[in-house]
């Protein structure tokens, strides 16, 4: 059995490491095929699984711009956005990637994510029980929305949405 304990190469290795060297890969694939919207996608996750979110932007609307359609590259953009404090670039790429893909029941829950960092609640909601709509077991949409419930003061409504995250968490 592999163990990448002891590996030399890997073992002291992190996180942070690993996805700085993955961008330098990608890099290279770039150079070698600059029209490919995967790859700036995929430089573009590993800058924002980094923290790096304007890079991860600027990755992201290469990508676009290379393939309009995608529904997942503006919900992806979208996360940069919110990281980066940018609620309203944040919903606008949301609602673009739910034009694209109107069952598409992360770009609900993260736009619902941001409405609630903006405090608007009741569009929280409404996103988090579309999400849930499109997926009945999507535990995260139940999270976020429990949440939202119990600010909002609805509280059975909250306990009820953190007993069936409990369900589908067991």
């Amino acid at each position: 059995m592999y163990s990448w304990r002891l590996d030399p190469n890997l073992s002291g290795t992190s996180d942070l490491d690993y996805l700085g060297q993955l961008a330098l890969h990608l890099t290279d694939e770039i150079s070698r095929s600059p029209n490919s919207s995967e790859l700036y996608f995929r430089r573009a996750n590993a800058y924002l699984d980094s923290g790096r979110f304007q890079d991860a932007i600027d990755d992201y609307t290469k990508a676009i711009d290379l393939s309009p359609l995608d529904a997942i590259f503006f919900n992806n953009r979208g996360i940069a956005h919110r990281y980066m404090g940018d609620f309203n670039s944040a919903v606008a790429d949301y609602d673009q990637a739910l034009l694209l893909n109107p069952e598409y029941r992360d770009a609900f829950t993260n736009r619902g994510v941001v409405y609630a960092d903006m405090g608007d609640l009741d569009s929280a909601v409404s996103d988090f029980d579309m999400a849930i709509e499109l997926d009945s077991e999507f535990w995260f949409a139940y999270s976020q929305r429990g949440l939202a419930l119990w600010a909002l003061g609805r509280r059975e409504e909250a306990e009820a949405d953190y007993a069936r995250l409990r369900e589908l968490q067991s």
